[in-house]
């Protein structure tokens, strides 16, 4: 079947049926919101049960300690993965049910069960190396949000990207995957719709894929890209129209950004709807798979659902057009976002063209004309107990100097000069960083980096000697080291401490004031707990405007950056859209591609 006849026969069944379609995308959403939702209360409950206030690579070694809490999560991690497999049943097999026009929510509901039963523990072990490693590679045709946090954070891909070596092995290993991803693409489907065992349809897969790697890919990118690009043309007719009722007078401006931004909602959802059956169809309406969906054969008589399950169905229906009712007004009238603090990352502006070099005087001076709300600078322990601007454990990357911080004077450091970009500059005391910053009644955030080197007393020290100016000048304290947050909240718990996170896996319990969260797995869930919790959340490290939009629109308290001019200038044309369309052109930016 060529490309254009899948297309006409994909679109012509998703659009016959298009309400059991979005029936059925509707309640999968529903179910993922409330596994995701069980699923981290459940691993908050493991974690708080064994005193365990958060997870990151920095606290592993607990974990070997608390053998309840590995127990504990790995079972967590098993009925995940029984959840994955149990979504991608319901999915299939209920577009079969609507390919042989018996679609009945109840009836799938006990169909996928029975499919799930059935799996051995061998397809278990197999579904979780595959859900895990090689699925998100195919996502545009099996896409789970209870997968969503099995990404690699951009601060460790910006950190590859500078690496030759490591950037060449992950580029192999994602070819790798990625090929592996495309010939397994038949194995739900044989397995969930065929019921073949796991092995046979391993081999099947292969053979249905073999010497045909380019032929899927280049059909999953046209249909996708079609479907994209047609849901986007509207997305700008609807924009060009709003443009025209924004001169009308009021409140025709309002009416119409109301019924504007909800088709936007609408075709959205229809929209990936869409473009999950074409991608489904691929696979679906091949040879091989046509005889598991039983078009054609005797069907059995529809059962009726329960008069319960009809009206609990609707009570969630009018509640969520409600909610976004609720939501666009609110948007429309510029009331669902704050504007986020600005804060220069490293007290420098500009990747490419840097006004001055990372956490020092000059560049300080330079960005403090910007007037960010705070500039993020880094300090450590030197050798006799003083502080100074350094953000990196290891000299040599930008004085040329072998050693650490601590394993120097102040003196010694402050007669060395940093070198980045073209630029440099004396390395600076922490006094006087803090002295200049005070003079230009400018806010500091500042990050505390700990070290195995750091002396007994450090903390004991930096209250003593900082507690009072910072304090008495506004400044905020962060780190990536739960000892340092917790030694401030304890000794110093006026002073406003944020704790880094570098990974969203489960909301943290712990006294900081704020979380300084890295923004590749940051969501809204975290947020609302953190604004629940009277906890403010800083986004890091934001250099593009398509996240700076993102991070917004999820309502952070503050963006940290090293583009301080394009962020602010962001906020400028995102929170301050003059009129509607501008307003709907925002949402349309953020929304995600797929459903």
């Amino acid at each position: 079947m060529s490309t254009s006849h899948l297309f006409k026969k994909a679109t012509k069944e998703f659009f016959s049926n298009c309400v059991n379609y979005l029936i059925l995308f509707f309640s999968i959403n529903i179910m993922l919101f409330l596994a995701v939702t069980l699923f981290d209360f459940l691993a908050s409950l493991i974690l708080q049960s064994q005193e365990i206030p958060y997870i990151s690579y920095t606290n592993l070694n607990v974990f070997l300690h608390k053998p309840l809490a590995i127990i504990g999560l790995l079972l967590l991690l098993g009925i995940l993965i029984l959840t994955i497999f149990f979504q991608f049943a319901y999915l299939l097999l209920g577009v079969r049910q609507i390919y042989q026009r018996h679609f009945n929510l109840v009836e799938l509901l006990k169909e996928s069960w029975v499919i799930l039963r059935k799996q051995t523990v061998g397809s278990f072990l197999f579904f979780l190396f595959y859900f895990m490693l090689i699925l998100p590679f195919s996502h545009e045709i099996f896409n789970t949000q209870l997968l969503n946090k099995v990404v690699i954070p951009v601060f460790i891909m910006d950190f590859i990207e500078t690496n030759v070596l490591y950037a060449v092995l992950l580029g192999m290993a994602g070819m790798i995957v990625g090929y592996i991803a495309i010939r397994w693409l038949f194995i739900l489907p044989l397995v969930i719709l065929g019921e073949l065992p796991t092995k046979i349809a391993v081999q099947q897969s292969l053979a249905l894929t073999k010497h045909k790697f380019w032929h899927f890919m280049w059909r999953m990118f046209v249909l996708g890209f079609i479907s994209m690009a047609l849901k986007y043309v509207v997305f700008i007719m609807i924009c060009i129209l709003q443009a025209g009722l924004d001169q009308l007078a009021n409140p025709y401006p309002l009416i119409g950004a109301m019924i504007n931004l909800s088709l936007v909602q609408l075709i959205n959802v229809i929209g990936g709807a869409w473009t999950s059956v074409l991608l489904l169809f691929l696979l679906l309406t091949n040879p091989e798979i046509i005889p598991f969906m039983g078009y054609g054969e005797k069907i059995k008589p529809r059962r009726v659902a329960p008069r319960w399950f009809n009206r609990m169905n609707l009570t969630i229906l009018v509640g969520t057009g409600l909610m976004v009712l609720l939501f666009n007004v609110l948007y429309l009238n510029g009331m669902t976002q704050q504007t986020p603090k600005i804060i220069s990352h490293r007290g420098v502006d500009s990747l490419e063209n840097p006004n001055g070099v990372q956490n020092t005087i000059p560049a300080l001076k330079e960005t403090m004309k910007l007037k960010p709300d705070y500039v993020e600078m880094d300090i450590q322990e030197t050798k006799e107990g003083q502080f100074v601007t350094m953000h990196d454990p290891d000299l040599k990357n930008l004085t040329g100097v072998d050693g650490a911080p601590q394993q120097y004077t102040l003196d010694e450091l402050t007669q060395l000069t940093v070198k980045e970009k073209g630029l440099e500059a004396k390395v600076a005391s922490f006094d006087e960083y803090l002295s200049t910053a005070n003079l230009g009644k400018q806010k500091l955030l500042i990050e505390i980096k700990a070290s195995k080197l750091d002396s007994s007393e450090m903390m004991t020290n930096f209250i003593e000697k900082y507690k009072a100016d910072i304090l008495k000048n506004h400044h905020e304290v962060q780190s990536l080291d739960y000892n340092v947050v917790t030694f401030l909240k304890s000794k110093a718990p006026e002073i406003p401490v944020s704790y880094i996170l570098s990974y969203n896996f489960v909301f943290p319990n712990t006294k900081s004031n704020t979380y300084t969260m890295e923004s590749t797995t940051l969501n809204d869930t975290f947020i609302l707990k953190a604004h629940a919790t009277k906890r403010r959340v800083y986004a890091w490290t934001i250099n593009d405007t398509e996240t700076m939009d993102k991070m917004m629109f999820l309502d952070v308290d503050g963006i940290i950056t090293d583009e301080l001019t394009v962020l602010k200038q962001e906020i400028k044309e995102f929170q301050n859209s003059p009129n509607y369309a501008n307003r709907i052109m925002n949402y349309i930016s953020v929304i995600p591609d797929d459903l």
